[in-house]
């Protein structure tokens, strides 16, 4: 789990995989405003790791 801390952004896919949803909730929450992403000109979405972090006593458990 500490190695992906190291990244400073997430792709959406790498985020769903985290916090066990799926891609496309992912890409809702961020359009609901209910997850902070970024983008870059007309780039693909990106989550910044801060966001992870704030979301880590949320997350489910590992196996």
């Amino acid at each position: 789990m500490e190695q992906w801390l190291k990244k400073r952004f997430f792709r959406p896919d790498e985020v769903a995989k985290i916090m066990a949803l799926s891609r496309r909730t992912i890409y809702r929450m961020i359009r609901d405003g209910r997850l902070s992403g970024v983008r870059l000109g007309s780039g693909p979405w990106r989550i910044p790791r801060e966001t992870l972090v704030t979301l880590l006593p949320y997350l489910p458990p590992l196996p």
